[in-house]
This record gives C-alpha cells, structure tokens and sequence, in this order.
C-alpha cells in the first residue's frame, strides 16, 4: 500500500471521530451523490464489507455498522485526489 494511503485512512479516521466540525463544514460543500463504484472501498486494501460485484455489504441494510470514516467519504478534495479524482459521483466546489 502506498504510504499516501496509510496517511489518509489515518487521517480520515482521526477527523471522523475527533474533527466534527471539519467534517460537517466540508460536508456542506460536497456536491453528488455516491455512485457505488467501490473505489474508495479499495483505498490500500479491500474493505471487507466490498461484496465480489463492488458493491457494499452495509451500505443500505446495515449502515449502522459502516465505520465513520466510509460514512463521511469523501471528506474533502484531499480524499478526491487519493482516489485520483476517478469517475466518483461526489465532488467539492470551490
């Protein structure tokens, strides 16, 4: 895994947990809508909830037991740029 990687799970578990009020202000610019794509589910290693079609295993049925850090995903534009800005339905204005 890429130590970018390591360094935003990291990061995104910090900010989830002990950051609120970042995460609700860049939670109200992120712009669309997840597109189920799984690729941010992949970020260093498979997420053990990603199902064999990419789809996630808790996402509608379970979002109980989603980890924070994948509720709030993407975060902000750093997380957009660490998926290399890929076909994700969410993006952030300027």
């Amino acid at each position: 895994m890429e130590r970018k990687h390591y360094q935003g799970k990291i990061r995104r578990f910090y900010l989830s947990h002990f950051g609120k009020d970042y995460v609700e202000s860049q939670l109200e610019k992120r712009e669309g809508n997840c597109k189920m794509c799984g690729r941010c589910c992949q970020l260093g290693y498979r997420c053990p909830f990603l199902r064999t079609d990419n789809s996630c295993g808790v996402y509608n049925d379970h979002r109980w037991m989603r980890p924070a850090q994948c509720a709030f995903f993407p975060l902000d534009q750093r997380d957009m740029e660490e998926m290399n800005n890929s076909a994700c339905g969410y993006y952030f204005e300027n």
